[in-house]
């Protein structure tokens, strides 16, 4: 949704800010890695109870996120290997902070919260896992979803930043698991598009 148009947002100020980069040697790969890096550490604060210290580093990690593609896209360097990195990488990010919420609601006795950050994790997973199964028979699905790891990363951060992190995570649940059965649903239409068609005859 919103990362789709981001996405394909030109901006003057980006491409600075891509320039500055490329310029001091930092690559697409040291930004996924260091978006991990913020995304692990916001996990572990946020496990301690820092809620804002964890916000600052969700923001910076997403922004780091963000721009890898670009930069890579700028300094035409993209990669099969960069591509399997930053979804490696993704997917550990969004685990490790998981966990640290889980950890912090354990620790509250708040149930709810921890039911709800496991059902949004799943959603994700799943959702991933599907883009990926069906990548292996050729169809793509990355902007099939109500929502990407840009909307999840946005409703985290603003539901620290307004203290209504229990409201974004029953938004995250629900969302996830909508997008998730989306991409099912869309795989299951285009292979059975693909079954009905009829077969094209060979030339003679």
């Amino acid at each position: 949704m919103v990362s789709r148009w981001v996405r394909s947002w030109d901006s003057r100020l980006l491409r600075r800010l891509l320039g500055v980069l490329s310029g001091i040697g930092v690559t697409p790969n040291m930004l996924t890695i260091g978006s991990l890096l913020c995304l692990v550490a916001a996990g572990v604060v946020v496990a301690q109870g820092h809620l804002l210290a964890a916000d600052v580093l969700l923001l910076v990690g997403a922004i780091a996120d963000g721009v890898d593609g670009e930069l890579a896209r700028q300094t035409d360097s993209m990669t099969s290997f960069g591509g399997f990195l930053d979804s490696i990488c993704d997917h550990c990010g969004d685990y490790a902070f998981s966990l640290g919420l889980i950890w912090f609601y354990l620790s509250r006795q708040a149930e709810t919260e921890v039911i709800l950050v496991v059902v949004a994790l799943f959603g994700s997973m799943l959702g991933s896992q599907v883009r990926s199964r069906a990548g292996m028979i050729g169809l793509e699905t990355r902007d099939v979803g109500m929502v990407t790891r840009f909307e999840r990363m946005a409703l985290w951060i603003i539901g620290i930043a307004t203290a209504h992190m229990s409201t974004a995570l029953w938004v995250l649940a629900v969302l996830n698991n909508l997008a998730a059965l989306q991409r099912v649903a869309h795989v299951v239409k285009r292979a059975s598009d693909r079954s009905a068609a009829p077969p094209i005859d060979a030339p003679h």
